[in-house]
């Protein structure tokens, strides 16, 4: 043991650290009851730990991703010679602990390394900061496998809303800022029986102790409502949303930790699948829901030559004229295996597959068929907007499979529009002559779900653009968010600027219809008017001569 000498408690710890400034370094005051503080690191020590070093922290703490209780085992005995211990994984650690007293008060200098550098920090998520998925599988065998509390146990699983087409346009260095900007504001809602973990790319979990289910909705409401003010990156401004699936383990119930996962991932799965943005808690029969992918897969690839797909046309009403003189073509599959899949869920795997290209095509091919059809049976001329993917709007020759469509069917372009998304146009030049030749050949272009992608407001002035659609994002916050109504007026009043008409998406009520019109909107579509409808009840509602 080594007595203190006469300088003070702090110059002579910094000089035991600087002995030995190659390996970590921890100086540990022995407390009452067994417990243990940390006084002092050094800088090789900060990998040990996932958490904020502090002076006079609780040494447990500390050492949270390593095996305390075989280090307090090592200093307790107090051999004064080094020790080899075994960390998680297997690692193997080099440990010496000696004792220093200070007047009537007990102090330890733990040193400690490996024959390789320290692998601490593969807990840790490089981007974010935040403990990650390997952590949490260790945590949770280390603290959680054996847990014995009252307190229930509850896995908040945050999925981020289409994050994929923000990887796309904004490319992988402003999608690690964004994720950055995100894991910021969810650290804020840590606390002492709130854990926070980045569970994957664009995935997010939180671990909560609770007593009452309302803990954990109370919690889940604060994470959507952190997503609520825009993130800026590069100056443009982007709105995020997140999916949550909550799963709960009762305090008496096993503490397994695999099943409550999948049970989470099963009521994210439910969320993904009707509507997002919004969590849910797991329930029994949400198992029935969570449909295996790659049998799905192979199901929608057959679905065309099967005859499963159809498509229906949800009205658009002109403010102006309170008429209905446009539709949006939008893709409905009924599988005998899986019923009707909603689109939320098929259209993403079809992305994922490839499909998208091949199943795009056969829409078009159906809304030009229809155009000649109804031309010839003497109905009213309508325009129909057809989604474009951004597969399909970056293949070399899409403008070229426009115009041959066009000539197949012999359709007049002005009643064919081409709706694309903004993350198809994260390449200025490529986008401009995809778009220059596109309205060459006359159709109308829009820009889906705009407000929540990458497009730069200076970009519109440069793109041959007609339309620019609202999100129902927006739209839904009409009434009860002045900063998001101060967007929406903002982008028609940039639209009129810039000589583009203006749909507004997912009306449903009459006060957004009647703030729409009041700011000079061009047009609505929504299940205020009507839902997306079979075609045959399209003509019979709203084509047919009376």
């Amino acid at each position: 043991m080594i007595n203190f000498p006469a300088n003070t408690e702090k110059d002579y710890l910094q000089y035991v650290m600087k002995l030995n400034p190659f390996n970590a370094i921890v100086i540990l005051k022995q407390l009452r009851a067994g417990k243990f503080s940390v006084e002092m690191i050094n800088s090789s020590a900060y990998k040990l730990t996932p958490n904020t070093f502090e002076k006079g922290m609780d040494a447990e703490q500390f050492f949270e991703l390593l095996n305390w209780n075989e280090i307090k085992k090592v200093i307790l005995e107090k051999q004064e010679k080094i020790q080899y211990i075994t960390m998680n994984m297997d690692e193997e650690l080099q440990m010496y602990v000696e004792p220093i007293k200070f007047h009537d008060e007990l102090y330890y200098a733990v040193i400690m390394s490996q024959g390789k550098e320290f692998s601490y920090i593969s807990f840790i998520d490089e981007n974010t900061g935040l403990l990650n998925r390997r952590a949490l599988n260790f945590r949770w065998d280390e603290k959680y496998r054996n847990y014995n509390h009252d307190m229930n146990l509850s896995i908040l699983l945050v999925d981020l809303d289409r994050f994929k087409k923000y990887n796309e346009s904004l490319g992988k260095q402003n999608a690690d800022i964004m994720i950055k900007q995100i894991s910021e504001r969810f650290k804020r809602l840590k606390g002492k029986n709130i854990e926070l973990y980045h569970y994957n790319g664009d995935e997010f979990l939180y671990l909560m102790k609770h007593y009452l289910r309302e803990e954990v909705e109370l919690l889940a409401n604060q994470v959507l409502e952190e997503l609520k003010v825009p993130f800026i990156i590069d100056g443009q401004e982007y709105f995020v949303t997140a999916s949550i699936g909550i799963a709960t383990l009762n305090s008496e119930q096993k503490r397994d930790f695999n099943s409550l996962l999948h049970q989470a991932e099963q009521a994210l799965f439910y969320v993904k699948t009707h509507g997002r943005a919004h969590y849910r808690f797991y329930r029994e029969e949400m198992s029935k829901d969570f449909k295996n992918e790659v049998l799905m897969e192979a199901h929608l690839k057959r679905a065309i030559e099967f005859n499963e797909l159809s498509i229906h046309l949800q009205p658009q009403v002109n403010y102006l004229t309170n008429e209905i003189d446009s539709f949006e073509a939008l893709l409905r599959w009924n599988n005998p295996k899986f019923g009707y899949v909603p689109p939320s869920q098929f259209i993403p795997l079809a992305e994922s597959s490839g499909l998208i290209i091949e199943i795009g095509d056969w829409v078009l091919e159906q809304v030009c068929s229809y155009q000649r059809e109804w031309r010839k049976k003497g109905y009213r001329p309508v325009r129909i907007a057809v989604n474009i993917s951004p597969m399909q709007f970056k293949q070399l020759n899409f403008p070229n499979k426009i115009e041959s469509v066009l000539k197949k069917y012999e359709v007049d372009p002005q009643f064919i529009e081409l709706e694309i998304t903004e993350s198809s146009m994260e390449n200025v030049e490529e986008t401009e002559e995809i778009l220059k030749k596109l309205k060459k050949l006359g159709v109308y272009v829009s820009v889906d779900d705009f407000g929540t992608g990458y497009s730069s407001l200076s970009y519109l002035k440069k793109y041959p653009i007609d339309i620019i659609k609202i999100d129902q994002s927006f739209i839904s916050d009409i009434n009860k968010d002045e900063k998001n109504e101060a967007i929406i007026k903002a982008i028609i009043s940039l639209s009129h600027h810039l000589e583009m008409d203006v749909v507004a998406e997912g009306v449903e009520e009459k006060y957004q219809e009647l703030f729409l019109k009041e700011n000079r909107c061009k047009k609505g579509q929504g299940y205020l008017y009507n839902k997306p409808m079979p075609v045959e009840e399209v003509i019979k509602k709203y084509l047919e001569c009376k």
